[in-house]
């Protein structure tokens, strides 16, 4: 990147994001997911590592001697962000994920930066915003995944092939159903709970006696990839890898325990806080008991909200009925996501993305806010303001602004908004487009539960450019 010119710099960014847009290899033909974990200041553990150039050489300098470069670079990312792919419609991947950092703030040009992704996610809803407070390190991932780097961690970033990081599997536990079975009684239900986080561990250790047992094959094995020894180590380091234990509506256990939403009372509030601060503590314990490290994740659950209600509806009926979400005679039910509040209340961002942020901190394994637009377009400067705030004020770890847009397949125009006809050609064969759980996907993919979700979302309609914002208190 070294004093490359504008031009192609532009084409190295272009080509990079529709790389990987293209490579087709999952099931259904989706991209492989992909994520960006971009700075504006260069992170102080790659800031005085040997910097590694073309053909795996050593440059003679550090990676912080590239700030220069490395912004030039970023800059040029978000440009190709902003245009979108040919139908002007948003990237589904590779996700752009921007550290939020103290010295994000303290490093020059961070405000047009800042304005310019502000004005992406406006625009095309790319950005994440990764909260990195104090001297937090993390690498994330995924729809929220991240992990945050410890001690032996950062010091293999000086050997950057080193940082390679693997979360086992999601083991995700079914809240509501906790409640149910609990029937009113709080004893009953921590209990309960207790015992669906040891049967979680147990499917993580079966998961894992099976994955070693293959990886004890070696290189003649089905996992022979992940065998491969190139300094000194497996590639998959079996005794580093994370155990996720999940978990799937925590709003809709409140209220069957308390009769209230997690957003109705303080009391709800308190109570689901306490029900994801045991879920810590079982996950630290189980740690220390197996030797294994086990940490929570909020469950992305594109399918998991769905079937989890669906389950109850036919086992805990007639109480499930009252309690999923969604139009139970078009079977469109489901649960709330994680420890999210309810996507049909009607709270300005602010009062969601603080309430949510309070359980962000017992997460380790990442949780994420979820800012919905719908067809509105609000300024970068409003963007910009709401994202130092949340960033100083609040617990959360993480935001995203998600828009909703309408692509033509006739005439391969995109407008904004989800909509039935084409307002260029007239033609219904359209496709929808907005986010599913932590990334884009086209609304004609996802299942029965999504789409009743979809349509009880509260859009933030004008908030953003309204005196609310600007009068806010966090």
């Amino acid at each position: 990147l070294v004093d490359m010119p504008e031009r192609e710099l532009r084409q190295l960014a272009q080509m990079l994001i529709f790389e990987f847009s293209q490579q087709a290899v999952a099931r259904g033909g989706q991209a492989i997911f992909t994520d960006l974990n971009i700075y504006w200041e260069i992170p102080r553990h790659f800031r005085d590592v040997d910097a590694i150039g073309p053909g795996g050489q050593y440059t003679g300098k550090k990676y912080g001697d590239y700030l220069k470069e490395a912004q030039r670079f970023a800059k040029a990312l978000f440009e190709v962000y902003m245009e979108g792919d040919g139908a002007g419609r948003p990237f589904f991947f590779p996700k752009p994920l921007v550290h939020i950092t103290d010295e994000f703030f303290n490093t020059p040009g961070h405000e047009e930066f800042l304005h310019l992704i502000c004005e992406v996610a406006a625009e095309k809803g790319n950005t994440y915003f990764v909260f990195d407070r104090g001297s937090t390190a993390k690498i994330s991932e995924c729809c929220r995944l991240s992990f945050k780097l410890n001690e032996a961690d950062l010091e293999e970033a000086r050997r950057p092939w080193k940082m390679r990081y693997c979360a086992l599997q999601n083991v995700s536990i079914n809240l509501p159903r906790v409640a149910y079975l609990s029937e009113g009684d709080t004893t009953k239900l921590f209990d309960n709970l207790t015992g669906f986080v040891e049967l979680a561990v147990r499917a993580h250790l079966e998961k894992r006696a099976f994955i070693e047992r293959l990886l004890s094959l070696g290189e003649k094995g089905p996992l022979a990839l992940l065998c491969m020894d190139r300094d000194g180590e497996p590639y998959l380091r079996i005794g580093r890898v994370t155990h996720l234990i999940g978990m799937v509506g925590l709003n809709e256990m409140v209220k069957i325990h308390t009769g209230r939403e997690l957003h109705e009372s303080r009391e709800a509030l308190k109570f689901g806080l306490k029900v994801i601060a045991h879920l810590k503590l079982l996950s630290e314990k189980m740690s220390q008991r197996y030797g294994m490290r086990f940490v929570l994740e909020q469950t992305p659950a594109e399918s998991t909200a769905y079937r989890f209600a669906r389950l109850d509806l036919r086992y805990h009926s007639p109480l499930a009925a009252h309690m999923v979400k969604g139009d139970v005679s078009k079977g469109e039910i489901y649960y709330t996501n994680s420890t999210h509040l309810n996507v049909s209340a009607p709270l300005n961002p602010i009062e969601r993305v603080k309430l949510e942020g309070l359980f962000h901190p017992l997460i380790e394994a990442g949780a994420i806010t979820h800012i919905w637009l719908g067809e509105h377009r609000p300024s970068a400067a409003s963007l910009a303001n709401f994202v130092e705030k949340v960033f100083r004020l609040t617990q959360n770890d993480q935001i995203a602004f998600s828009p909703e847009f309408t692509t033509c397949i006739d005439c391969a125009r995109t407008v904004r908004g989800l909509v039935d006809r084409c307002p260029y050609c007239g033609s219904d064969e359209v496709e929808g487009i907005t986010r599913i759980t932590g990334y884009f996907s086209k609304v004609s993919q996802w299942n029965k539960g999504k789409l009743g979700e979809l349509k009880d979302r509260f859009r933030n309609r004008g908030f953003f450019d309204g005196p609310e914002l600007k009068a806010a208190n966090l």
